[in-house]
């Protein structure tokens, strides 16, 4: 495992309006860390969490503090939730490649062609905000380069203006629709990760629907629908079964 993020500095602009009760829950969490007490980090990560702070460094000490309590499922599900705030962070992706390979289920994906393999990696440059944010950028850019269109005087600047206009409102329009993808992909479309040992399942919504697959605790499943008090789930390999709600946490 990789060392314990540097979060303190994280929490001093994140979380200004608690000031130091968040700030010293978060040195106390990191102490304990430190000194091993892995259960007693995990309480008070887990408390600053509830208060509804977010942030990147929080999700993956709390992934680590699991992982050294070897308790992949809240370990992987961590690391998840960070990587979705950092999705570039190589430390959060090394360490949850660490409690993958832990996992019982070693499940092959489907390949992706190459365009969704590209698709992909593109937009996972940055996060939901990262993408909003750029796209803002590019969209002022573009106003300043119409302006220059249709106030400048001279006709070189006029068509410059013009060429670039265009140009930024593609990308504009790039980023706008990569922030779209990122948020249904997080927030909409569900993921989740077993948190039991092991979980059967069903071809239908019920005890006495016939057994279909066994997936164990980390593993990493897709909600595709819901009923009553289970969810359909789909696998990286196209497996498609029932299990109880219970049985998983959504990321």
């Amino acid at each position: 495992m990789k060392q314990l993020s540097g979060i303190l500095l994280a929490v001093i602009f994140i979380f200004p309006a608690k000031g130091n009760d968040l700030h010293d829950l978060v040195e106390q969490a990191n102490e304990a860390y430190i000194k091993g007490e892995y259960s007693y980090a995990i309480e008070l990560y887990e408390e600053v969490i509830a208060n509804q702070k977010e942030a990147a460094e929080l999700y993956h000490n709390l992934g680590n503090a699991y992982f050294k309590e070897t308790r992949l499922g809240p370990a992987i599900l961590n690391y998840e939730r960070a990587l979705r705030l950092s999705p570039n962070d190589d430390n959060i992706r090394f360490n949850l490649e660490i409690a993958r390979s832990r996992i019982v289920d070693r499940i092959e994906p489907v390949p992706l062609i190459f365009y969704e393999r590209w698709w992909k990696g593109f937009l996972n440059l940055q996060a939901v905000d990262g993408w909003a944010i750029t796209g803002l950028i590019f969209l002022v850019i573009f106003l300043g380069c119409l302006s220059l269109y249709f106030f400048s005087r001279k006709t070189g600047f006029r068509k410059i203006g013009f060429s670039l206009s265009l140009f930024f409102l593609l990308m504009t329009g790039i980023c706008f629709f990569a922030a779209n993808r990122q948020y249904q992909h997080h927030y909409v479309d569900k993921e989740a990760i077993v948190f039991v040992p092991r979980v059967t399942a069903k071809s239908a919504p019920g005890q006495a629907s016939t057994d279909i697959f066994v997936i164990h605790e980390g593993t990493q499943v897709r909600i595709t629908d819901n009923l009553g008090e289970w969810y359909q789930i789909k696998l990286a390999n196209g497996n498609v079964g029932w299990i109880k709600q219970t049985t998983v946490e959504v990321i």
